[in-house]
């Protein structure tokens, strides 16, 4: 396996592996040429495009026998790893579902990409075509992903992604006896305008079902799914339906929100321990690392005990013990992807909160209970909270104070008793902390 693209840990990145099929051992080389291709004209595409910082990218060379695919209707059949095979009409291309063909993708994974979240077989064969692997594994071929390139717009390998990573449907109207009627993100046999799933993006006003004239608007359009009618999609054009046509909006908000549910927006945070214990008066300073877009920021509001800090939206936070107060408190950094790709975020994807608990136990310390005693004896009680200790000061003014006795509190208290203080006409005292 070689690395393509790295933009972090495995552990929070989307990370992508690319397969080599019907390539042999001497076009290997040629084969990361064309995975490292195949890799950036997806990610030029939107909604990749804005994500491709939250991307990894891997290769998995694998020699074939020999170069190509099948393709029966020639006939042509070619030795290859995975078994690919295509269509009668060479549009279709295919692979086992067993252990001669996704069964081998999975043991690969396993053994050198276990996070891999989307996995694409690059056969090497000139004629466009692939498929979804049965919505395992995008497969295209070097001659999709070549017109792709050269057209510089979506095609098959950008179109079988949007199966794998977020589930979406094909748009097509072409019938397909016994394709199961199952709803995507993208079809739906709803019309009902407040059922619709994708209601938030379709304007007041729009007619439902929605008329081929309003080319550019979100709607309930005919045709979808495999069905000329009783199903339906969201745009006239899309993907998932019209080569060489950008992603819906509906459909690239799925995809954002599924890179959102395997990449989450804070890549680390300091402390990194959540649980801190505080004595001192020393400002503790938090703050957040947060994978940043490439066409818009993240934003971020940090809270003490719920309530929002004013001005407080930087990366990095400060504040005084003092400022919390003693006991138990709680410090929040909301961190929040407002990106414009996504109105319906059920489950709170785009947003990260990170919680910091601060016991807080900062010397407070109080003198009271002063009595005169007999034979001139005078005492006083020190309350509170002092961890590292305290010491007594006495003065006859509050300029000039004098160390008397370094003391601990016991349960919470300590009695203290001046066997002179009828010696002075006056005197005054002081319980201090160590700085």
């Amino acid at each position: 396996m070689q690395t393509i693209l790295t933009n972090g840990p495995v552990s929070n990145r989307l990370n992508i592996v690319v397969l080599s099929e019907g390539y042999t051992t001497n076009q290997l080389p040629q084969f990361l040429v064309d995975a490292t291709n195949a890799v950036n004209i997806l990610l030029s595409h939107s909604p990749y495009q804005e994500y491709r910082s939250y991307c990894n990218a891997f290769a998995i060379k694998v020699a074939s026998n020999q170069s190509g695919s099948d393709h029966p209707s020639y006939p042509q059949f070619r030795d290859t790893y995975f078994n690919s095979t295509y269509d009668s009409i060479d549009k279709l291309i295919t692979i086992p579902t067993n252990s001669t063909g996704q069964g081998k993708i999975d043991a690969l994974l396993q053994t050198n990409m276990p996070r891999c979240h989307l996995a694409i077989l690059l056969v090497n064969d000139p004629v466009s075509g692939g498929s979804d692997g049965f919505d395992k594994t995008a497969i295209a071929s070097i001659g999709a992903v070549s017109q792709e390139i050269l057209l510089q717009q979506p095609y098959i390998l950008t179109h079988e992604t949007g199966h794998v990573l977020a589930n979406l449907g094909d748009e097509y109207t072409n019938a397909y006896p016994g394709f199961p009627d199952t709803e995507e993100p993208n079809t739906t046999r709803e019309t009902q305008t407040n059922l619709i799933k994708w209601k938030t993006w379709i304007s007041p006003g729009t007619p439902i079902p929605t008329p081929v004239d309003y080319t550019d608007v979100i709607g309930l359009f005919r045709g979808a799914h495999y069905h000329p009618t009783n199903w339906y999609r969201p745009k006239l054009n899309c993907a998932m339906g019209v080569s060489g046509t950008p992603f819906c909006e509906v459909c690239s908000e799925a995809l954002t929100l599924a890179v959102y549910q395997r990449v989450r927006p804070v890549d680390s945070f300091a402390p990194a321990g959540t649980n801190l214990s505080v004595t001192t008066t020393q400002a503790l300073a938090f703050s957040v690392a947060m994978l940043q877009p490439a066409t818009h920021h993240l934003s971020v509001q940090w809270y003490t005990n719920g309530i929002a800090f004013s001005g407080a939206t930087n990366a990095a936070f400060t504040l005084s013990p003092q400022s919390l107060g003693n006991g138990s408190n709680w410090v929040r950094a909301l961190v929040r992807d407002g990106t414009s790709l996504v109105r319906n975020d059920p489950t709170n994807l785009l947003t990260q909160t990170t919680t910091w608990g601060v016991n807080v136990g900062l010397p407070q310390l109080q003198l009271d209970s002063a009595a005169w005693l007999a034979s001139g004896k005078f005492r006083f009680r020190v309350t509170g909270n002092a961890p590292q200790n305290f010491a007594i000061q006495s003065a006859t003014n509050f300029s000039n104070w004098m160390p008397v006795s370094t003391n601990s509190l016991v349960g919470g208290q300590f009695w203290y008793t001046n066997v002179n203080a009828s010696n002075s006409v006056r005197k005054f005292f002081r319980a201090v902390t160590p700085p």
